[in-house]
C-alpha cells in the first residue's frame, strides 16, 4: 500500500527546521529524500503545509534504476554509483554553453 507522506512521520520535519536558520517566514522547501520528494510551504517552525509530492519515484529511486540499468555496484546506493562513474568520464567530451 502506498502511503501519504508526512512531515510529522518522519525526520524530514526536523532537519527542515535545523535548516531554517536566518530564513524569515514563509518559504518554500524542497525536500528530496529516497523516499518521497515534498514541496512544503513552511509558515513557522512546526508549522508545514505539503503543497505536493511525487507520484512515482523519487530521486533516490531514479538513480537506482540507472544505475541497474548501467549494470553498475549498487552496494552504496545508485547515487554514488553514478556519481563514480560520472567522476571517470571526460568534462570536455561534449561542448556545453
Amino acid at each position: 500500500s502506498t502511503r501519504e507522506p508526512s512531515l510529522s512521520s518522519s525526520s524530514s520535519a526536523a532537519e527542515l527546521s535545523d535548516g531554517c536558520g536566518s530564513l524569515e517566514f514563509p518559504f518554500l522547501a524542497l525536500l528530496v529524500s529516497g523516499g518521497h520528494n515534498l514541496l512544503v510551504l513552511v509558515e513557522g517552525i512546526g508549522s508545514y503545509k505539503i503543497l505536493g509530492t511525487t507520484l512515482d519515484d523519487a530521486v533516490g529511486e531514479a538513480y537506482d534504476k540507472v544505475a541497474r540499468l548501467l549494470g553498475l555496484d549498487l552496494s552504496s546506493g545508485g547515487g554514488p554509483a553514478v556519481e563514480a562513474l560520472a567522476l571517470e568520464g571526460d568534462p570536455l567530451a561534449f561542448d556545453f554553453p
